[in-house]
């Protein structure tokens, strides 16, 4: 059985600071393939649900489903970081390195790939952005 890429099943989020309801009963099913932009106004959950969506926060009612599997089960959660990327409208936000190997670089080696293969995957990366 084939599952949606991504999937927010009556999904919200309550920040436990303030108590403020970032979000409220969201359905949302996004299949493999389809790229999607979420736009709205500031303060209007857009980066909340960002961070639902790869693990970076649990929500605090519904589900959020990654490929089928729920980021709240704590070896999914890592996997749904993988599998779910968010591109920040600054990328002054995202950048971490000074060059644009050692950017590339930064996330296989958080993530424990081997040298050569992060090597490998800069180089394959370099070539198919032309640079």
């Amino acid at each position: 059985m084939r599952h949606p890429l991504l999937e927010f099943i009556d999904a919200g989020y309550t920040y436990p600071d303030g108590g403020v309801r970032a979000l409220a009963g969201v359905r949302l099913q996004i299949d493999a393939g389809r790229f999607v932009a979420v736009v709205g106004r500031n303060g209007s959950g857009k980066s909340t649900l960002a961070r639902l969506a790869n693990g970076l926060l649990l929500p605090t009612e519904g589900r959020v489903l990654v490929a089928g599997r729920d980021t709240a089960h704590p070896d999914w959660n890592w996997e749904a970081r993988r599998r779910v990327g968010v591109v920040f409208q600054n990328p002054d936000n995202q950048l971490v390195a000074a060059t644009v190997e050692e950017e590339l670089a930064f996330g296989p080696e958080n993530l424990g790939v081997p040298p050569a293969e992060i090597d490998e995957r800069v180089e394959r990366g370099l070539a198919l952005s032309g640079l």
